[in-house]
């Protein structure tokens, strides 16, 4: 069976797993509509960058979303 592709529900852009997991991480884990990072970057009024660093640390921490 082949994995659903997720799509941004702002723009419609293709998702990676770290979005969708960092989508699942600040919002909730039960969260069935998804951002990309310009769009969350939007919504949480920082940069890309800084997403960009959240999903690094939460994987440093061993975040069991970003595997």
């Amino acid at each position: 069976m082949k994995a659903q592709i997720k799509i941004c529900r702002d723009c419609g852009q293709p998702l990676t797993k770290d979005e969708i997991a960092l989508n699942k991480k600040l919002i909730s884990p039960d969260v069935q509509q998804f951002q990309c990072l310009n769009c969350m970057s939007e919504s949480f009024d920082c940069s890309v960058l800084d997403l960009k660093i959240k999903i690094d640390e939460f994987k440093e921490q061993g975040c069991t979303l970003f595997i």
